[in-house]
């Protein structure tokens, strides 16, 4: 591994580049600014939508340094500022149409990203269950990325475009007793994951951050790849350098080749201090 050979840097965001507050810290922000401003590239990596991500890339000032945002688990990449699409593959409509048909079965909470607003059937019913805690899943999710609310009693007619994805909240346990009822209809023909023990998505199929990083032009061994959970794992095999955090699962830890501090421990500022001590001096 040539540490001099990297250009581009991506890391997953939600127990990857922010804390449990969903924050960046101080000292992860300015490692990696100053990244950028000897050349290296940034991207995010996340199965947030556009809007989730561009709050925290104009912190990093990936804005002035045509940084890149892969949204929606890898189904966009665009390049900062001017919102260039490198890649997309969205859910065809009638195949969405037929995902959101099959959930109305279950005990979950259906939300999918349209322009600035986000769609759910009511904006009331909205109480899931994750650890023995409630939360307002649709607040969590509205306020984490900055969307209006919209609603719709039938998402099914409503839905006249190809969605990016469609998310599904419920109840931890319960997710974990029917996923495989919400999946079987689908599984050849979407990706269908877990990205949070009360989330529950489905992508168009082959559709995950490796493939999106496929498509930015980087070769393999100019690419660092950081993150925490199975979804991170395509961009792994992208990667010439692959991190996880220490709060990362078993499965991605194995999969690394380093192993850095955990998220609320500045573990990607740490390792960029480490790695580049000439750009602190």
């Amino acid at each position: 591994m040539n540490v001099k050979d990297i250009r581009l840097i991506v890391m997953d965001i939600d127990g990857t580049l922010v804390n449990s507050q969903r924050q960046l810290t101080p000292k992860t922000k300015e490692a990696l600014i100053r990244l950028e401003e000897h050349g290296i590239c940034l991207a995010l990596a996340s199965g947030r939508p556009y809007k989730g991500l561009i709050q925290l890339a104009k912190q990093l000032k990936m804005d002035e340094y045509n940084g890149i945002l892969i949204s929606s688990n890898g189904a966009r990449a665009e390049i900062l500022p001017s919102r260039t699409v490198r890649f997309e593959h969205a859910i065809p409509t009638e195949l969405a149409k037929e995902v959101l048909e099959h959930l109305k079965q279950f005990d979950v909470y259906p939300m999918i990203e349209d322009g600035d607003y986000m769609l759910v059937n009511n904006v009331y019913q909205n109480e899931i269950t994750c650890k023995g805690k409630t939360m307002n899943i649709i607040d969590y999710e509205a306020h984490s990325n900055g969307f209006l609310l919209k609603e719709s009693h039938n998402l099914t007619q409503s839905v006249n475009f190809s969605p990016s994805k469609i998310l599904s909240a419920g109840s931890d346990v319960y997710l974990q007793e029917h996923y495989q009822e919400m999946e079987a209809p689908f599984k050849d023909r979407l990706d269908c994951m877990f990205t949070a023990p009360f989330y529950f998505e489905y992508t168009a199929k082959d559709t995950n951050k490796g493939a999106a990083i496929e498509s930015l032009g980087y070769a393999k061994e100019q690419i660092v790849a950081i993150g925490d959970a199975q979804n991170d794992l395509p961009m792994f095999k992208k990667a010439e350098i692959k991190i996880a955090m220490g709060n990362a699962v078993d499965e991605v830890k194995s999969a690394a080749d380093i192993v850095v501090d955990d998220n609320n421990h500045d573990g990607i500022g740490k390792w960029i201090e480490e790695t580049f001590p000439e750009y602190f001096q």
